[in-house]
């Protein structure tokens, strides 16, 4: 029998796993982080609020229960393409039905559906402002994963040619989460660098939870889905 100690010793070094599914209910979790989104607006409205470090304790607190949280809830719900479940593990659920879904459960008045139905490039505009949002053509997935690690730790979404999911940098690596019309066909974390779904001609990559999206979140402001042609103040 090979000693357990040996065993260890073998074992890869890098053998990180994607978060674990949370313990306590979705529902439950969703209705916490309303109670604090309410809570960051109050303080966000009293005169003399330091607004910078508000905003960046809220970004902190969305990032942490999207990434540790909501999207580890949804692991293992299956796809499908009309997929639309609201419930994590229950039907079965299409990738842009699980962005917008997540989104939506972490506070931002969104339109769930409407969203869902766009193009990629669409919801990345609805959600990541021009100046941190990059384009990839025919570029191979290193090449992406490189840009979105120079752009810092924090959640993104990336678009490609019939597909979205978000991408999580965690500072130790880049993270792949969607719902994966490949393979076992669900929900999952796994390691861009190597996901199959991350193989796309065109990448489309927005930063998320920046100023803007940020500043919605806590006074409650709804993100327009981009509709091309149509100003934001139309």
């Amino acid at each position: 029998m090979v000693p357990i100690l040996l065993l260890l010793a073998l074992a890869p070094v890098d053998a990180e796993r994607e978060p674990p599914l949370p313990e306590r209910p979705y529902a439950e979790m969703v209705s916490e982080l309303e109670t604090r989104r309410h809570a960051f607006g109050t303080r966000w409205h009293q005169p003399g609020a330091g607004r910078m470090a508000l905003r960046d304790e809220a970004r902190a607190t969305v990032l942490d229960a999207i990434t540790r949280r909501l999207m580890p809830a949804w692991y293992g719900t299956p796809w499908e393409f009309y997929g639309d479940s609201q419930t994590p593990r229950t039907g079965s659920i299409a990738c842009g039905y699980f962005v917008s879904t997540v989104l939506r459960d972490a506070g931002f008045r969104i339109e769930r559906m409407r969203m869902a139905q766009q193009p990629a490039e669409y919801i990345v505009k609805t959600l990541a402002p021009p100046t941190k949002t990059w384009r990839f053509r025919g570029r191979p997935v290193s090449g992406v994963i490189d840009r979105v690690r120079r752009a810092g730790a924090g959640l993104y979404v990336v678009g490609l040619d019939y597909h979205v999911g978000f991408l999580w940098n965690d500072s130790a690596r880049v993270w792949m989460c969607h719902s994966s019309y490949l393979g076992e066909a669900n929900v999952v974390c796994e390691d861009a660098l190597t996901s199959p779904a991350m193989v796309s001609r065109y990448h489309v990559v927005g930063k998320l939870l920046e100023d803007g999206m940020m500043d919605a979140w806590l006074e409650g402001q709804v993100l327009p889905v981009f509709i091309p042609g149509k100003k934001p103040t139309d």
